[in-house]
């Protein structure tokens, strides 16, 4: 697929609007410093039809807010619990763009639920881990964007500490693309120490370190599993990590749609519509409580989806949000 997309590149060209969309790192940070402006505009239908005349982003297509402090912001002014002599584990948390920027929530909720079982957490200096350059098939740009990331990351891998990932876009690349672009042993060790994050929380029960006191019961979930995550191959974790929280879990294996900012172009907008319209009717099917999904935009996409079929009002979370209701842990601000 990447060397297609490259062979597209160069027979056709990229478009400045594919060019600007994977500058997920910069598009973040100029969002939130400008975050009460920019939600503003993204909202204003003048300014999204003038967007989709000039740029090609489709007048419709929702977009995450974003947040005025962003997550690693919010990490360092947090008051911390009292580090433990002997945590039960260690942690270097890849939170990723969409949670550094805009799914703040998702980060916190991480950082609640690992520390509430003697985790210690630390959030290294990282940036965009690449996936969006499979767009334009920039494979030097994704290398560049594996050895910035293997360096920090790996620091703390020789500490001991493991790689924990809430987004399954961004814990796929460091598991399986970063070594298939370096081949080096830093980029294999970070690559082998890595986990989604309800894969790590599901290890930790397997061996008994998981805290299961939940006193709020989530109900019945409608799941949808990324396709990014299906392809890691570790099984359906998120499913039994809300299992052990006490929700009924209903599995939803079918395509959001979403595709990074392959759904916010114009000219695929509504076919991206079209394929999350199967798992929006499964969805319903359900007869669920809650609708949880691992990857932020895929939860969006399921949401307005959703909407767009009459059958919303109810968004959809990440399984760690979940968790971390369940526990009775409040969403810290």
């Amino acid at each position: 697929m990447i060397l297609w997309k490259k062979r597209l590149a160069a027979e056709r060209g990229v478009r400045w609007r594919d060019r600007l969309l994977i500058l997920t790192d910069l598009i973040g940070k100029f969002g939130s410093l400008t975050a009460p402006l920019a939600n503003w505009f993204l909202g204003n239908q003048l300014f999204r039809r003038l967007g989709e005349m000039i740029a090609g982003v489709h007048r419709d297509r929702q977009v995450l807010h974003f947040s005025g402090e962003t997550f690693p912001r919010w990490f360092g002014r947090r008051a911390r619990p009292a580090r433990a002599e002997a945590p039960v584990k260690k942690v270097a948390l890849f939170s990723s763009c969409l949670v550094n920027y805009q799914a703040t929530d998702i980060g916190k909720a991480t950082v609640q639920v690992l520390e509430k079982n003697g985790v210690e957490v630390v959030v290294p200096e990282q940036r965009c881990c690449g996936m969006p350059s499979f767009d334009i098939g920039d494979t030097q740009a994704i290398q560049q964007a594996a050895r910035a990331n293997v360096a920090s990351l790996h620091h703390w891998v020789a500490q001991g500490y493991d790689v924990v990932v809430p987004t399954a876009s961004c814990s796929l690349m460091l598991k399986r693309e970063y070594p298939e672009l370096n081949s080096d042993e830093k980029t294999k060790q970070v690559a082998e120490r890595t986990f989604d994050i309800c894969e790590y929380l599901m290890r930790m029960k397997k061996d008994g370190q998981l805290v299961s006191d939940f006193p709020h019961k989530p109900g019945r979930v409608a799941y949808q599993i990324p396709c990014h995550l299906r392809d890691q191959n570790i099984g359906f974790k998120s499913k039994e990590l809300m299992e052990w929280a006490g929700a009924q879990v209903e599995v939803i294996e079918k395509c959001s749609g979403h595709d990074g900012a392959w759904s916010a172009k114009t000219e695929f907008f509504s076919l991206s519509m079209k394929i999350a319209g199967k798992a929006v009717r499964a969805i319903e099917q359900t007869e669920a409580d809650l609708v949880a999904s691992d990857c932020p935009l895929a939860g969006l996409q399921l949401d307005q989806a959703g909407a767009s079929a009459h059958v919303g009002g109810r968004a959809a979370l990440h399984p760690i949000q979940i968790v971390r209701n369940a526990y009775g842990l409040s969403s810290e601000r």
